[in-house]
């Protein structure tokens, strides 16, 4: 099977050019797969390979694995055969670009002790809503511009994507104290309503499990999955253990550059969803610009490796507590895409984390809400403003 490749010239700078896949490839079991990934203009051949995927297969039959952990270990390595060709394309559109100035960025760039990172604020008004990631800022295009109606909301790139300058090795940790850090160099009074998606999510647990008192409330997007229960010999350890017990941390790189879906989740990137288009031109293009860039994706790929450590951090703030957050308001923004008995109970975790709690289900969205259902995270915004606003409990219904 041969797969052919796609320039896109930029809408908006015509001297970038990105080489994309039109297809997605699905590989059936024991197939032996030819990937001849070719260029459209030159017809030269850029990446000849041949994969077997029933080795993959086997390596996953053969480990002492549940039904969900083999499940998604063959999941994975599918993703990854696609990944063996996409990834040496991306490089070859960073290439294509390398010697061109990047994008003005959205907002700006602020020192926080020997590097910068990207903070983009708009909008006013109190309490400032703060959204941690994950993903690039410019990914959150439908939801940023609707909140700045109503508060100020800011926006944040890690160290190593985007705009931001690279960094010391990445942990949720680390998430916390540069957005901490940037927030108050900024001059952006708090205390704030913490937004995290996915993996983001684990940052705005951590951050309140740090600086409570500057924490006013918290909205979960579709939060990840902790994956300590689905490593070969490894199991979920008891709600609240201690941080510094937890297990190792590979380094390994992942394949996978977006942010975490849940356990039962398609992997794919935001760029696969059929909402993407929803975000703006300008915000498509600059997704395209970061994706293209090899230092994203290096920074990108390290979501899967921190998630075990991400996961006991945020669980030490809530051990001896049985609602940490007390009467902050908190909404969890879930789906209804495959609602797993263990996504459930992670949902009744979360909302036990406050009680003044609720969560809202995402219907027809996949895990990024934020392109298939914004007006869901906007109302879920509101509301913790509002009840921070009028100090009182969330609506119920």
């Amino acid at each position: 099977m041969a797969v052919d490749l796609v320039v896109v010239q930029s809408p908006l700078n015509p001297t970038y050019q990105y080489f994309v896949l039109p297809v997605r490839v699905v590989v059936q079991e024991r197939a032996v797969i030819s990937f001849n990934c070719r260029s459209t203009i030159s017809g030269d051949t850029l990446l000849p390979m041949e994969v077997r995927r029933d080795a993959m297969l086997d390596s996953c039959a053969k480990r002492p694995m549940n039904a969900t952990a083999k499940w998604m270990c063959c999941k994975r390595n599918t993703f990854a055969l696609a990944l063996l060709c996409v990834l040496p394309v991306v490089t070859l559109a960073q290439r294509a670009g390398a010697d061109q100035n990047p994008p003005a960025p959205l907002g700006k760039l602020i020192d926080i002790g020997g590097y910068r990172v990207h903070l983009y604020c708009t909008g006013a008004g109190s309490p400032a809503v703060v959204i941690v990631g994950a993903g690039f800022s410019f990914n959150w295009g439908l939801v940023q511009p609707e909140v700045a109606k109503f508060s100020q909301v800011c926006s944040y790139d890690h160290s190593g994507i985007g705009w931001s300058d690279a960094g010391p090795a990445d942990s949720c940790v680390l998430r916390v104290n540069e957005v901490h850090t940037a927030l108050k160099n900024a001059g952006i009074k708090g205390p704030y309503v913490m937004v995290g998606h996915s993996l983001g999510a684990l940052v705005a647990r951590i951050y309140a499990g740090r600086y409570l008192e500057e924490t006013a409330g918290i909205v979960f997007v579709d939060h990840a999955s902790d994956f300590r229960a689905f490593m070969p010999g490894k199991s979920k350890p008891p709600r609240g253990e201690d941080a510094a017990s937890a297990p190792p941390v590979s380094r390994t790189p992942s394949v996978s550059p977006m942010p975490l879906p849940p356990v039962g989740g398609q992997a794919h990137g935001i760029e696969d969803d059929p909402n993407f288009n929803k975000l703006s031109a300008r915000d498509r293009e600059l997704h395209l610009w970061g994706m293209a860039q090899a230092r994203n994706q290096m920074a990108l790929r390290t979501n899967e490796n921190i998630n075990p450590r991400c996961f006991a951090d945020a669980e030490a703030f809530a051990k001896g507590h049985p609602h940490p957050l007390g009467q902050r308001p908190l909404v969890d923004v879930s789906t209804d895409e495959m609602r797993s008995a263990e996504y459930v109970q992670l949902q009744t975790e979360l909302l036990g984390l406050s009680q003044n709690s609720k969560e809202i289900i995402a219907e027809k969205s996949t895990h990024f809400v934020i392109i298939d259902r914004p007006d869901v995270v906007i109302d879920a915004i509101n509301q913790v403003v509002q009840s921070v606003r009028n100090n009182i409990a969330l609506p119920r219904n």
